[in-house]
Parts: structure tokens; sequence; C-alpha cells
């Protein structure tokens, strides 16, 4: 096995500031997640009685999806074996920024018709679905996502779950926090009507 290091693995390990940028980067998207979480739930509010039952807003991070780090918020959230609901709200690093509805169970059941509707309606034009068998990807590569618009399936409460997501990349940092919001209240207004 080789121990050497490369040029460029020999100037990382020696150079601390690339660890400090990079905490604080995640650092701010932990604050950014936090205010969007606030606007989640103001948002969230106003729908009562929205007829799911959800623990708090959480976020999360890891160092290694995919061999990168990443940063997530769900809310709303409830998990189990067989019953999923979440819009996730994902920061992966060297990526994007992405907004996810995920429904299985009871709750695909009861939304998929209005997630049927707003998908007749081309409310979800650039967005994508999964088409994958791993409700647990986040990757936009062709195995996992397709553009909605591009797909001809038949009724999506048939499906294993239901995954619909839309990207922007990390050079629109600075609308990130305005993505979220509008796309955020575009599927509570589908969940809820």
């Amino acid at each position: 096995m080789n121990h050497s290091l490369s040029n460029i693995e020999l100037q990382f390990v020696t150079d601390p500031e690339i660890l400090l940028t990079k905490n604080r980067i995640i650092s701010k998207v932990y604050d950014l997640l936090g205010a969007v979480a606030h606007n989640y739930q103001m948002q969230l509010d106003k729908l009562s009685p929205f007829a799911i039952e959800t623990a708090e807003a959480k976020i999360s991070k890891g160092e290694n999806y995919n061999g990168l780090p990443y940063v997530m918020l769900d809310y709303p959230r409830n998990f189990s074996k067989e019953n999923s609901i979440s819009i996730r709200s994902f920061f992966w690093w060297g990526n994007f920024f992405s907004i996810t509805i995920h429904l299985s169970g009871k709750y695909q059941q009861q939304f998929s018709e209005k997630i049927q509707q707003a998908i007749s309606k081309k409310v979800f034009n650039g967005w994508s679905i999964c088409t994958s068998d791993n409700q647990w990807e986040h990757h936009f590569e062709r195995s996992n996502y397709a553009q909605i618009n591009e797909l001809n399936f038949g009724d999506i409460a048939t499906l294993p779950f239901i995954k619909i997501a839309k990207k922007i990349p990390l050079q629109q940092w600075d609308q990130v926090i305005e993505f979220y919001t509008k796309n955020y209240a575009l599927l509570l207004e589908i969940l809820s009507n």
C-alpha cells in the first residue's frame, strides 16, 4: 500500500485553513437552514389544521454522502418503516441545494391524488421524480431522477414511494432562501388543497 502523499494531498494536509474554511461554510449552511426552518414553521402555522402528525424540524449533517459533506433539514417529517412523509431541504457539498417531497405508505395514499393532479396541471415543470428503487438516494443522476415532464407514468399511487425534487446550483447561494421558501409554499399548497 502506498502511504506517500501526492503534491496536492501534501498541500491540503499542511494547510489548516482548508478545513477551517469548510467548517465555517458548514456552520453557515446550518444557520441558513435554521432560518429556512423558521420560514417553514410560519408557513405551516398558516395551514392549521394540517393533517399530518409531525415531529419538530430537524437539521442533520454528515460527512459522507457519496464521499462529500451534507446538511439537511426535514420539516414536516414523520418516518416509520412503512409510512414516511418529509419535505427535505438538502445541501450537498460540491453539488447543489435541493428540496424534495418524500411520501410512502399511508402518506403516499393520502396525497397521491393531489400530487397526480399537480403533475397533470404541469405545476411540477422543472422538477424531477425519483425513478430508482432506493428512496434514500438524493443525487440527480439518471439512475435516480428523471425530469417529471419527460416521463409518462400511470397512477403514482402504485409506485413504491413518491419523491419529487428540485435543485439549484451552489453558485446561486444568495437565492437559496427564496428558492426554499417559494418551493416549500408550493408543496404545502399542493398537499393542503
